[in-house]
């Protein structure tokens, strides 16, 4: 049985975190799968958030904001591309296989692939990218988090844990690197900081559940 967690002894956060979970994973999605789109972008540069979020995660916010306010829609697709686009000749491979094995489509994307048949979520069909890839990861965990598909608490935080814990928060830091990453460096520190409070909000709500 799942451990009950007296919500009354968390920290402030905890709340406003839980209320923008799936948004933060479909942002860091947009950016990672694909140069934003315009829509996107004109999100970035409206972003709004909760008074009571941690300082580390509204200054995160404000500075992703602020880059998508300051940095031309045009400059923000370059640095995709030079960041991401061609394996080996990209700045950054964002594939949790190669993270984890300096391979591609190795033992942790079937691991992925394995769990996400338990979970009955399919890949779509007009889906490129593998299911190791950075923004596909943040899609799934948005899926995972939407109140209506009801997955239980300690299910998210086992897939958290298996898929993104172990790389993720490099592969943020990297991104953060280099003095040529104008909008992405604040994609990075807002993915870090993001990583950090969903690890331990997860944590909290699965504790005692089993397997976590």
């Amino acid at each position: 049985m799942k451990q009950t967690i007296d919500i009354e002894s968390r920290p402030r956060w905890y709340a406003p975190h839980a209320n923008i979970r799936t948004d933060s994973y479909v942002l860091l999605a947009a950016m990672l799968l694909g140069p934003p789109s315009e829509e996107t972008v004109k999100l970035v540069r409206e972003l709004h958030w909760e008074e009571d979020l941690p300082e580390a995660l509204t200054s995160a916010l404000a500075a992703l904001s602020h880059a998508g306010r300051t940095c031309p829609a045009h400059s923000i697709a370059e640095e995709f591309h030079r960041l991401f686009v061609g394996l080996g000749s990209g700045e950054l491979v964002p594939y949790g296989s190669w993270y984890r094995e300096k391979n591609i489509q190795s033992a942790p994307l079937a691991a992925i692939r394995t769990d996400l048949a338990h979970l009955g979520i399919l890949r779509k069909a007009d889906c490129f990218e593998p299911e190791d890839h950075a923004g596909a990861l943040c899609e799934i965990m948005a899926l995972l988090s939407m109140p209506e598909n009801a997955v239980p608490e300690y299910e998210q935080a086992a897939f958290f844990r298996q898929h993104l814990g172990p790389w993720m928060p490099q592969f943020f830091k990297d991104l953060q690197a280099g003095q040529k990453k104008q909008f992405y460096r604040t994609v990075g520190i807002f993915g870090s900081s993001f990583l950090d409070y969903e690890s331990e909000y997860l944590q909290s709500l699965a504790g005692g559940a089993p397997g976590v």
